[in-house]
């Protein structure tokens, strides 16, 4: 059994051969009614030089009504054919946009984009903890101590105590804040997929049959 993308594609195939059959169509009864038109004027010019003038061009006029009157109805038939082809496309074009199998693409499509957006977010996250870790290592080592014979002399002729060098990191505790807050992203991120995960097996599954079963 052919699938709904390759009906249209074969819909959409047999559309364009009708279209440039049509199209051929309409270039044929161009061309007649040019003819016609240039048939009648050497008739209406070869009327003028006989006796009777109006019986001749009212003759020639009739015919040419006639033929025209051909080429019209082969008009309307064309374009009744091509609104009933355009309306068919059209209902094609609904039935493949309602089908299950494109439903199916675009919540996959939508599950995807969910994850990359999941992850994209994860990597961040891993990111800034690492940034915020480094540079809490790099606060907690300090500057190494100051030599005594270097460092001022306090009254009693001692070394002066080296000042606490400012630190321009995150302390350990908001090291520590930072990736519990991390962590908790990542468990709500992988909460989210399985939840999707679940969601589209549910969908999955094939309905349960209301009938009883046979004894």
């Amino acid at each position: 059994m052919k699938t709904l993308p390759a009906l249209a594609l074969a819909l959409l195939a047999a559309a364009a051969v009708h279209a440039q059959g049509d199209q051929a169509e309409r270039e044929r009864i161009k061309a007649e009614r040019a003819t016609i038109d240039a048939r009648f004027a050497a008739q209406e010019k070869a009327c003028r030089a006989r006796f009777a003038v109006t019986d001749c061009v009212q003759q020639a006029q009739r015919e040419r009504n006639a033929a025209v009157a051909e080429l019209r109805r082969q008009e309307r038939v064309l374009n009744d054919a091509e609104r009933k082809r355009r309306a068919a496309e059209r209902q094609q074009e609904l039935d493949e946009r309602n089908s299950p199998e494109k439903r199916a693409r675009d919540e996959e499509r939508r599950r995807q984009a969910v994850i990359e957006q999941n992850e994209r977010a994860l990597r961040a996250a891993e990111k800034a903890q690492k940034k915020a870790e480094d540079e809490a290592q790099k606060a907690a080592k300090g500057p190494r101590e100051a030599k005594a014979a270097s460092g001022p002399q306090g009254p009693q002729g001692s070394a002066r105590a080296p000042q606490a060098p400012k630190s321009h990191g995150p302390t350990a505790e908001e090291a520590a804040s930072n990736r519990a807050a991390y962590e908790a992203r990542i468990r709500a991120a992988e909460e989210h997929n399985a939840q999707l995960r679940a969601r589209n097996a549910k969908r999955s599954k094939p309905a349960a049959s209301g009938l009883p079963v046979p004894q």
